[in-house]
């Protein structure tokens, strides 16, 4: 069975959708354009995710936008390794502070149980 993967893209200022993992071609953070991950998709349509989650990007340390992209394509392949569908999606960890991917179950498909 092929995993049933999906992104939750989202950014203040270009909007949010769902990005099927496996049509991402290259993730990347330009420190040209600090507040947004890059997401290139196959076909070379690109998509922005806002680094943090939404909250001011003024003060990024020099390699937060690139861990994070690194995050997501472990992410991504973590969640390949499972079992059924899965949601990613860039939150603030209440705990710590930070942002990261947060993993989900897909369970919006109506044959979903």
């Amino acid at each position: 069975m092929t995993p049933d993967v999906w992104v939750r893209v989202n950014s203040a200022t270009f909007g949010g959708r769902m990005v099927r993992a496996d049509i991402i071609e290259q993730v990347r953070w330009e420190k040209k354009t600090p507040q947004h991950l890059i997401l290139t998709l196959h076909g070379g349509e690109e998509v922005r995710q806002d680094v943090r989650a939404g909250a001011p990007a003024d003060d990024l340390a020099d390699t937060e936008g690139s861990d994070l992209a690194e995050q997501l394509v472990r992410a991504i392949a973590r969640a390949s390794d499972r079992p059924g569908g899965h949601m990613l999606e860039l939150r603030p960890d209440e705990s710590t502070g930070d942002v990261g991917w947060l993993r989900t179950p897909l369970v919006d498909k109506p044959w979903a149980g």
